[in-house]
């Protein structure tokens, strides 16, 4: 059973994908870290802060707690491998598609039985260089869009694009080895059918922002590859 402390997220309708939300700063003094495998734990024993370990932590606790519940198995007997490009993936040839992402103490987990996904979520903090980060790393018509946003709500629509893309890139499983300029995903929360090019291969996607999230300086955004398999799962 998922412990209480993992919140359920209402499904995007359509994507046929489970989300939920993760406080890794309150997490259960009972969550055990007997579930994490032997390089998890280095992992996050090489983290300079052990705010930076204990989340990390709570992160992939949370994680083998919702697959161990999809997939019926023990947290703890789960094994990880990677594809080409690094993203994760259960070693079982059928376990589901699942992706996990975190900022400061949140930690948002998508999983799909089907496609792959990307999740990402971000803690809005103020920043200077927002208009110079949106022309380097948005499309022409995003950065158009940017620029008509009022100045009060541009770090908001930042974010609210940042996040998009990054879930994209995720569910490809190809990170920032893909310009993020050279696809839409959009500014506003509007559900958006996208195209991205990798390599020779037109990757088609779907890409949603996630609303009604319980923390207003958190943004988040779940994609999903319309293709049963990525370029970085290959």
């Amino acid at each position: 059973m998922i412990d209480s402390r993992i919140a359920s997220l209402p499904s995007p309708d359509g994507l046929g994908i489970e989300l939920w939300l993760v406080d890794l700063d309150h997490t259960p003094e009972a969550w055990s870290d007997a579930v994490l495998s032997e390089e998890e734990a280095e992992r996050a024993a090489r983290f300079r802060f052990d705010i930076h370990a204990r989340r990390y932590r709570a992160s992939h606790v949370a994680l083998r707690q919702i697959l161990g519940k999809v997939t019926g198995q023990s947290p703890a007997s789960l094994q990880f491998t990677t594809g080409s490009e690094g993203k994760p993936r259960l070693a079982q040839l059928d376990g589901p598609h699942f992706n996990l992402s975190h900022s400061a103490g949140w930690a948002l987990i998508g999983t799909c039985a089907s496609h792959p996904i990307g999740v990402d979520i971000e803690v809005i903090q103020p920043m200077s260089d927002v208009a110079a980060l949106a022309q380097s790393h948005f499309s022409l018509a995003e950065q158009a869009a940017f620029s008509r946003t009022p100045a009060e709500q541009q770090l908001a629509a930042f974010f609210g694009c940042w996040t998009r893309k990054e879930a994209c890139l995720k569910a490809l499983g190809s990170g920032l080895t893909i310009e993020p300029h050279t696809f839409e995903a959009g500014l506003d929360a509007r559900p958006r059918h996208t195209t991205i090019q990798v390599d020779d291969r037109a990757c088609a996607m779907q890409v949603r922002s996630l609303l009604d999230l319980p923390n207003k300086e958190l943004v988040a955004a779940v994609a999903k590859l319309v293709e049963a398999r990525s370029p970085g799962l290959l």
